[in-house]
């Protein structure tokens, strides 16, 4: 506790305490600090459940003093005074501890990292020590699975030791200075421009079981989930309200990630024109019984989703069983970044695709919808495939089917091959099928084996297969592209997207913003900053007209007074960082030198620095 001219105040919501108290009645703070072994013990724990590939991500990262953009967790016990005083001390530890334990899979299920246990509070990092490109996401998920694994808990604590035990949780976004990781899996950190010390304040004004995040994390995270806008909250500690916004679940279709559509922007597909011909002629001769496979390389952002877009609407396809006529079926699975490490992920997302089923309801699709639905596409041979395909979405199982699939793991992932084949081959029989995995580079090994034994099984179908990867070649999804690649000859097309060149860039901005009436200087910078990335133009501008340098005025864009300097836009800064942390240390030192340098150099000079500074 500290001490000021008031008295006793909490060192967390810095409100007055009595100098009896155990903990603070505003916000539940244990104000009796636990002994170095008793948190030594328990930070011990928790380090002990990280996964081993997240310990050496943190291990390899070198962040003394380094600024990063995070996204900061806070959660808590909601009411830990009243529970711990009624309570047997040890017996509210190990609440406390297991309570932990549960939240600690949340978070580190998701690659983040525990920054600080205080009493009955914990703080997570979701962007340091490692980035990844949707660190706002991965936090309000982590949230999320945090609240529904101490639901269930607590209805245990209900029935054992008659308890209320809830929890609830704060998030924002902003910049941090952090430090090396230590060996308990904790880093020191300087919070900067408040970040941290805003989410603590979110999760104070949170209710039991709610995840609330600020505006800043809203819009990095708002095509994701479903909110609640609860405008400008005054919460303790701040002078000026936060606007907050309650999440209420996961969006049942997710919108897109990028793009300008949500401020009233859009332009024609632009410099794709030769890769969209492509892809069309390759439909149409699968469309007449001779498969085509198509692998789509590119880095991120240069349009990869958008092409797949406008290919769909050219061949006039639509997801089985929207209900629509339809040229074509397509067929959708998705890799999500965090999914290396979930078994069968991109396949789970696949088959449900291939049964019509849309993803925000796969969780709430009884068995015998999934069995209806197998009989009309297969008739007499759907009691072959219906058990393969319920084990393999964890659906529940008869004992007959039970005994039947007591097979060896090998043999089991073969008649699930065999299973989708068979659902593929129905759907074909009803039209072409375009089918399509995207983000391959994040897939799981699992998955890519499935897929692996899957595609030469659609080369006889009119199925066109389109396999969407960036070029990570140490990724375990790039098996699956190089085995395509070798292996099916003329019937396999590669596309490698590029930046756009200037012209295309230029038509780009132009599309979007009118730009005739916009100063050359503001179109040069947007141009430079973006190099030719679709996504970087869209960000660009997306900065320039959150900050009001741009607006709008009636049919047309113009700049204000207010333009200033054109920098990387915030929401790139993660897709930059996650992409800097996979370069080997001597690549990231090269890189940090070469920033201090300027833009442009010669490589002798980068050398002579390299040489002459220490490493």
């Amino acid at each position: 506790m500290s001490v000021d001219s008031v008295g006793l105040r909490c060192p967390r919501c810095d409100n007055p305490v009595s100098a009896d108290a155990r903990f603070c009645a505003s916000c539940g703070q244990s104000l009796t600090p636990e002994s170095d072994e008793a948190v030594a013990a328990r930070q011990a724990r928790l380090a002990a459940a990280a996964p081993a590939p997240l310990v050496e991500k943190m291990r390899a990262a070198k962040l003394t003093g380094e600024r990063k953009v995070v996204t900061a967790l806070f959660a808590d016990v909601v009411g830990s005074t009243t529970l711990a005083e009624s309570m047997d001390a040890e017996d509210w530890t190990q609440i406390i501890n297991e309570a932990f334990d549960l939240m600690s899979k949340a978070i580190f299920h998701y690659e983040g990292t525990i920054a600080q246990l205080q009493g009955d509070a914990l703080l997570a990092f979701f962007g340091a020590p490692v980035a990844h490109e949707d660190d706002p996401e991965r936090a309000v998920r982590a949230a999320l699975d945090m609240i529904e694994s101490i639901n269930e808990y607590a209805a245990q604590l209900k029935r054992t030791h008659d308890i209320d035990f809830r929890i609830r949780a704060g998030i924002n976004t902003g910049p941090v200075i952090v430090g090396n990781v230590g060996s308990d899996l904790r880093y020191e950190y300087t919070a900067l421009g408040d970040a941290v010390n805003v989410a603590a304040r979110v999760q104070t004004a949170a209710q039991p079981g709610d995840v609330l995040i600020s505006s800043m994390t809203q819009r990095y995270v708002e095509p994701v989930f479903e909110f609640e806008d609860l405008g400008d909250v005054q919460v303790k500690g701040k002078s000026e309200p936060v606007h907050l916004y309650r999440v209420t679940g996961l969006r049942a279709e997710a919108g897109p990630k990028r793009g300008l559509s949500g401020v009233g922007l859009s332009s024609p597909l632009v410099g794709r024109a030769t890769e969209l011909k492509t892809l069309t002629e390759l439909f149409d001769v699968a469309k007449a019984g001779r498969g085509r496979l198509a692998v789509i390389l590119g880095e991120p952002g240069l349009g990869k989703s958008r092409l797949l877009v406008e290919l769909r609407n050219a061949v006039g396809a639509d997801i089985a069983d929207r209900g629509v006529p339809a040229a074509a079926t397509w067929v959708e699975g998705r890799c999500v970044s965090y999914g290396r490490a979930l078994p069968y992920h991109l396949v789970f997302d696949l088959v449900w695709s291939l049964l019509g089923i849309p993803r925000g309801e796969t969780g709430n699709v009884p068995r015998e919808s999934i069995d209806a639905r197998i009989d009309a596409l297969l008739g007499a041979d759907a009691a072959d495939v219906k058990p393969y395909i319920a084990h393999l979405l964890a659906l529940p199982l008869n004992p007959a089917e039970a005994d039947r699939l007591q097979l060896d793991p090998e043999t089991l992932q073969g008649r699930y091959v065999s299973a989708i084949a068979r659902i593929v081959r129905g759907l074909a029989d009803k039209g072409p099928l375009v089918l399509v995995t995207e983000d391959i580079h994040w897939a799981d090994p699992a998955s890519v084996e499935i897929l692996v034994q899957l595609v030469p099984l659609l080369t006889p179908l009119p199925v066109l297969g389109l396999f969407v990867s960036r070029v990570e070649t140490d990724a375990p999804g790039w098996r699956l592209i190089s085995q395509i690649k070798a292996g099916f000859g003329d019937a396999v097309t590669e596309i490698r997207l590029q930046p756009l060149d200037e012209q295309s860039s230029r038509e780009l901005v132009s599309n979007l913003l009118e730009i005739e009436s916009l100063p050359e200087d503001v179109r040069q910078a947007i141009l430079k900053r973006s190099e030719g990335n679709p996504f970087f133009v869209e960000e660009v501008i997306r900065m320039l007209i959150g900050r009001g340098a741009i607006v709008s005025a009636g049919d047309h864009w113009t700049a204000t007074s207010d333009i200033g300097q054109v920098e990387i836009p915030e929401t790139l800064h993660g897709l930059l960082l996650a992409r800097i942390d996979q370069l080997p240390d001597s690549a990231k030192r090269s890189l940090r030198v070469a920033a201090v340098i300027g833009r442009q150099f010669q490589v002798r000079v980068l050398e002579r620095v390299l040489e002459e500074s220490p490493a």
